[in-house]
């Protein structure tokens, strides 16, 4: 009989186990992890749909799994009591380039390139001199809340639960289960071992400011400031191979003196709280199985800065994987008959 374990409980982990569960709810899946939300990285995070610190990974693949996630968002957007949020997303730049399209463009909702008007306009607003940039429609999800929704599903069809840390895929905790899927992010770096894994160490800053309804994202200095249904967020760092999980002051002091430089009136906001998390960076996302020691392995991790991003997309395909190794038992158990 089959049983699966999803490493991990964090978006990847609950949408891999929510997708599976609800088409085989006659088997037995269990999620095990150390921390489950409201405590995981992704909790923290700024929830934003943009692809980001995804390596190499290939545009055909951000395309496809960020597509999929845009619009099982928009979907949640539609229906509403979700806390998802659609908005205007600005890139600016101030130093001058030629911006190719992106493979995703056809993907999302008013992507365009920024002609001089448009970029004048914007440097204005902003108090910064923008020559170049492109726009699209984005959606901005309160990650407590999506992650809370994930978990309710995955309950709902009488999955289980288990709080426990895994530290290497050999662990005897895995010794029961046929089936693992491995989502645990940077834990990858020791548990599969992969060192290609390492840490982007972000750190935010939240804060009230109501009367900011658009993201914006200036590349050349990595500042960026996105509202949520709850507050906003102003970031932020990406330092690799960086394990600190304290605040930084002048981390704080960039992000702060950054994002004022966009926005003034920031300096007027009510301040909610600093966070730091260590998002998993890899060269390029790992999505793949292999068969080793007897057990049948679906990895799927390394997702950077990118997993609220193209969680639902990456889901899809691990499902693909599974219905593929439940079709070779199925066959296998046929001819044993």
């Amino acid at each position: 009989m089959t049983k699966v374990a999803v490493l991990g409980a964090g978006i990847n982990g609950l949408s891999c186990a929510v997708k599976i569960k609800e088409k085989y709810p006659y088997i037995d899946v269990v999620i095990i992890a150390n921390d489950f939300t409201p405590n995981t990285t992704g909790d923290g995070s700024g929830g934003l749909w943009y692809p980001y610190l995804c390596g190499s990974t290939s545009p055909q693949l951000l395309s496809k799994w960020g597509g999929e996630t845009y619009k099982y968002l928009h979907k949640l957007w539609l229906k509403g009591g979700y806390d998802v949020s659609l908005m205007p997303m600005l890139e600016l730049y101030r130093h001058k380039r030629e911006l190719p399209i992106d493979e995703w463009a056809s993907s999302v909702f008013g992507y365009r390139i920024l002609d001089q008007h448009q970029l004048d306009y914007l440097s204005g607003l902003y108090s910064v001199k923008y020559v170049a940039g492109r726009t699209f429609t984005t959606l901005v999800v309160y990650p407590p809340t999506i992650l809370a929704e994930m978990y309710r599903r995955f309950k709902q069809v009488n999955g289980f639960v288990i709080q426990s840390n895994i530290n290497s895929l050999r662990d005897t905790k895995l010794s029961d289960y046929n089936v693992v899927i491995n989502c645990m992010g940077l834990g990858s770096r020791d548990a599969v071992p992969d060192y290609k894994v390492i840490p982007i160490r972000g750190q935010i800053s939240r804060i009230e400011a109501p009367w900011i309804n658009n993201t914006v994202v200036d590349e050349d200095t990595g500042n960026y400031i996105i509202p949520n249904v709850y507050n906003c967020v102003l970031g932020g760092t990406h330092q690799e191979n960086n394990y600190n999980r304290d605040i930084n002051d002048n981390d704080t002091d960039f992000i702060l003196n950054g994002c004022m430089e966009l926005m003034p009136g920031i300096q007027h906001a009510k301040p909610i709280t600093h966070w730091v998390g260590l998002r998993p960076g890899r060269e390029k996302i790992r999505l793949e199985s292999e068969e080793k020691d007897g057990k049948f392995y679906i990895h799927n991790y390394g997702h950077g800065g990118s997993g609220l991003t193209l969680f639902w997309g990456c889901a899809s395909d691990v499902l693909e994987i599974f219905d593929n190794y439940m079709n070779i038992i199925k066959q296998k158990e046929k001819s044993k008959l």
